[in-house]
C-alpha cells in the first residue's frame, strides 16, 4: 500500500491540476443557494450544529445586506485537518485555522480554496453575492468581551460556511462547532 505522505502528495498532485497558477478555487454550490432559510430578526438568533466535514455547510440562515451580525463559535469536537491536531503555535486547531508551515508539504498551500487565508480556517460566505462575500474569521472583529466575531452581510442571501481545505480533502477532517449567528440590527 501507499504511505500516508504519498497518498497525501497524490491527492495533492491531482488538486494541483485542477487549478491554475495565481487563482482561487471558488466555492460552487452544487444544489444551489436556499433561499428559503430563515430571515434573523434584529436581537434574534439561530445556532446550527457545524462539522468540518462539509464542504459547502448550509447555515439555513438569509442574511440582510447592510446588518451587521455575531458569529458565535463554540469548538465541540477538536478540530483536526487529517493528522495535523494543532496550530504553528501549539494549540488545538481553532476556527482561526493554522499557518501553511503546518502542512507536511508546503507547496500544498497553493491547494486550498483560497490562498488569502489560512489552511483550516472557517469561511463564510453568501452565494448570491459571489466572491466578494467570501471572508475568513481572522478578517472578522471579535467582541473582546462576549468573544463573537463582528460583520456587515454583504447582500442579501444564504449563508454558507466551511473550513478552509482544499477541494476534495474534506472527509479526512474531524471535529465539530456550535455556531450561534445573531442580528444585531
Amino acid at each position: 500500500m501507499f504511505s500516508k505522505s504519498a497518498k497525501l502528495l497524490s491527492g495533492s498532485l491531482f488538486s494541483l491540476s485542477l487549478l491554475t497558477t495565481g487563482c482561487t478555487v471558488p466555492v460552487v454550490t452544487l444544489l444551489g443557494s436556499n433561499d428559503d432559510g430563515t430571515v434573523l430578526a434584529a436581537g434574534e438568533s439561530s445556532t446550527v450544529h457545524f462539522f468540518t466535514s462539509i464542504s459547502n455547510f448550509d447555515t439555513g440562515v438569509n442574511l440582510g445586506a447592510g446588518n451587521t451580525y455575531d458569529l458565535d463559535i463554540a469548538i465541540l469536537s477538536q478540530w483536526n485537518d487529517a493528522d495535523i491536531e494543532l496550530d504553528e503555535t501549539g494549540n488545538k486547531i481553532s476556527e482561526r485555522g493554522f499557518a501553511n508551515s503546518e502542512m507536511p508539504i508546503e507547496a500544498l498551500g497553493v491547494t486550498r480554496r483560497s490562498r488569502d487565508h489560512r489552511w483550516f480556517e472557517l469561511m463564510l460566505y453568501q452565494p448570491n453575492c459571489g466572491r466578494q462575500s467570501l471572508r475568513g474569521v481572522t478578517e472578522l472583529n471579535s467582541d473582546e468581551e462576549s468573544g463573537a466575531y463582528r460583520f456587515v452581510a454583504t447582500c442579501d442571501g444564504n449563508l454558507r460556511l466551511f473550513v478552509n481545505d482544499s477541494p476534495g480533502f474534506y472527509l479526512n477532517n474531524k471535529g465539530y462547532a456550535n455556531i450561534t449567528l445573531s442580528r444585531v440590527n
